[in-house]
């Protein structure tokens, strides 16, 4: 901290020195990253991390004054880290830090720092919970805002998805304002996942990362509703599920997607229940899929499968 602290007052006079300062900040808050994680980790010594917490984020924010995407990325990594340590005490920092959070949500030219910006976003929904609820509107429009714009690097698309999971998890039944743009923006996406080129190794990437992603905003916006308004989902049960049945035919598909899919399929039948049986009995693909799901080698695909076979036999039988 001292260290990073002494950076601050580093005489500038050329390009050069700007360019030194930089890399030594963004070094210096990457180990404060490390440190906060592993110190966080440890019950005897997670006290020591919320202690300095204040000096910790004072520090942050003045790092955020220099103009470098490097020193940019790690601070943001290292505050995801500091949210993770603090918990919902993190809250009281959202009014100073927010300013640089909508900066880089809205930094597309230097797409990494939007990208981790929204990984950061996601790391501090897991933190405050329901607290994040003040700063929500701002948020989501701004995400939904990104995944319309062509300027955007496509990269920065999928963990907006998932954003919208980690968000929708945080705020419970809140999340009701947000629902009908944010499903209608991914049934759009699932409708370009079923249009790209399957031979375009690339492409193909991008496409599991984006369906992984769009059932992880399912998935978390479903458990979400868990508690309180679960009917507002059934609208969208349809289309979930026929976007699990493309995916389920694809044999290109990765194992994260396949895992994914499965368990939006189980939340799905948990959260939204017997108004799902019809919708369950008619898309006979489910068997089919999930029974493919138990032969695999993947231990956690076969206990998320297993785990959506009974939540699904609880409704049909």
């Amino acid at each position: 901290m001292k260290k990073l602290a002494e950076t601050m007052d580093l005489p500038i006079i050329s390009t050069d020195d700007r360019e030194k300062q930089a890399e030594l900040q963004a070094s210096l808050c990457g180990v404060l990253q490390v440190i906060i994680q592993k110190l966080s980790s440890r019950d005897d010594m997670k006290p020591i991390i919320v202690q300095n917490a204040d000096d910790i984020m004072r520090l942050f924010l003045r790092v955020f004054g220099c103009h470098s995407s490097s020193v940019h990325e790690e601070a943001m990594l290292a505050i995801g880290a500091l949210a993770y340590a603090t918990g919902t005490e993190f809250v009281k920092y959202m009014p100073e830090l927010f300013k640089y959070l909508q900066m880089g949500l809205q930094n597309f030219e230097e797409y990494q720092v939007c990208s981790i910006t929204v990984g950061v976003i996601g790391d501090i929904c897991r933190a405050l919970d329901e607290k994040i609820l003040p700063f929500c509107d701002q948020i989501m429009g701004l995400l939904i805002q990104n995944l319309q714009s062509g300027a955007l690097h496509r990269s920065v698309k999928p963990p907006i998805f998932s954003c919208f999971g980690d968000i929708a998890l945080a705020i419970g039944a809140h999340f009701e304002r947000y629902v009908a743009p944010a499903v209608q923006i991914m049934q759009g996406a699932a409708q370009v996942c079923a249009q790209m080129d399957t031979l375009d190794e690339e492409l193909m990437d991008y496409a599991n990362q984006l369906r992984r992603s769009i059932f992880e905003a399912y998935s978390g916006i479903l458990q979400g509703f868990k508690d309180a308004k679960a009917e507002l989902m059934m609208p969208y049960a349809q289309h979930l599920l026929q976007f699990v049945e493309l995916v389920s035919k694809d044999s290109l598909r990765d194992e994260s997607v396949t895992k994914a899919a499965v368990a939006a399929m189980g939340d799905l039948a948990d959260v939204v229940g017997e108004n799902t049986k019809q919708l369950f009995q008619n898309f006979t693909f489910c068997d089919e899929f999930l029974n493919e799901c138990l032969e695999s080698e993947d231990e956690d695909l076969k206990v998320t499968a297993r785990w959506t076979q009974g939540m699904i036999a609880r409704l049909v039988l």
